[in-house]
């Protein structure tokens, strides 16, 4: 079976996965097996979400397991130990759904999860720090990280975002895939093959497929680094308006952070009953250390890059994420909320 690094460890596994990275010599982390999975009835139901009339998707679980089953793609099974994990495939189901179910759903619960929190963002590092960008589906942030790559930043991670809320958190290395729409993959990586489309109409890449034109002059360093997260940015598009600079930024208190950030955990339902307090306390840890602030950007092409240089400059010197406990040598829980900073 082929080993895969993902999440800063080995993925060994029956089912190919051409998005991810392969690795060799590696201990696996992980163990995914393909085969059928055993009737239990007497599962506790976690959730159960109809998406459409013919699709679901199906949590039940039991003690110190879980199984996540979607009727178009299949079921996972994830044993007590989190490392053995049985994949049985939907009748005629979607495989590329399948994959993209288990690297951003089901192998974020199998990593050490106690002190990991899981948000749905993308990442670049500047000035050797992690500068994330959060938001929903089509708000821009994968289009953001690919634009800040191409203007000299290393690329972390798109769309499954993992901090390690400790004293001075890190983002953990990722997955190595990249997802942009029809209109950013045209402008921002033209020349990067696609491995597939998926239902949502974006192109999965990977960082190895980008050319030297559209990679940044960092994308050598390994992807086993863990980078200090020096801010945080929640974005908001904005109508392009000549009165209106390209991008500016909101500082949030860390009190209205943490429910932000609690709109864009990742796991969602694949968590245990104590997960709440748990989640609770690591995004109070994240938001003392690491500012949050609100990005209003605008959706406008021609502006593209004076938003890269923005971003750029501000986090140019920014070093390592003790360096974010103070902005501008101020703590920046005592900035004050209608600070506003433009291009």
């Amino acid at each position: 079976m082929p080993d895969y690094f993902v999440f800063g460890g080995c993925l060994r596994s029956e089912l190919t996965f051409p998005e991810l990275t392969h690795t060799h010599g590696r201990v696996p982390d992980w163990m995914l097996r393909m085969g059928a999975l055993s009737r239990n009835d007497d599962a506790e139901v976690i959730s159960d979400v109809e998406l459409s009339p013919t699709c679901r998707i199906r949590l039940t679980g039991g003690d110190g397991w879980f199984r996540y089953s979607h009727s178009c793609t299949g079921s996972f099974e994830v044993f007590a130990d989190g490392r053995r994990i049985l994949f049985e495939p939907a009748e005629n189901g979607d495989l590329d759904g399948a994959r993209a179910d288990f690297v951003s759903r089901v192998l974020p619960y199998c990593v050490d999860h106690a002190s990991i929190t899981w948000l749905q963002g993308s990442a670049v590092r500047i000035g050797g720090g992690a500068v994330a960008f959060l938001g929903p589906s089509g708000s821009g942030k994968s289009t953001l990280a690919m634009a800040l790559t191409r203007g000299g930043a290393d690329h972390i991670c798109d769309d499954t975002l993992p901090v390690d809320a400790g004293a001075t958190p890190v983002i953990w290395p990722s997955d190595d895939i990249i997802r942009l729409c029809s209109d950013s993959r045209t402008r921002l990586a033209s020349s990067a093959r696609a491995i597939r489309r998926e239902s949502d109409g974006k192109f999965v890449m990977t960082r190895r497929e980008l050319g030297p034109d559209e990679s940044s002059p960092a994308s050598d360093a390994p992807a086993s680094i863990r980078s200090p997260l020096a801010a945080i940015y929640v974005l908001k598009s904005s109508d392009p308006s000549p009165s209106d600079a390209p991008v500016a930024r909101q500082l949030v208190p860390p009190s209205a952070a943490v429910s932000i950030l609690m709109q864009n955990l990742k796991l969602g339902p694949l968590v245990t009953r104590e997960a709440p307090a748990r989640l609770l306390n690591q995004l109070c840890c994240i938001v003392q250390t690491v500012p949050v602030y609100e990005l209003t950007v605008s959706r406008n092409w021609s502006v593209l890059g004076e938003v890269v240089e923005a971003v750029t400059a501000w986090h140019a010197y920014s070093g390592a994420a003790a360096s974010c406990n103070t902005y501008f040598g101020v703590p920046h829980s005592s900035v004050v909320q209608s600070e506003l900073i433009s291009a």
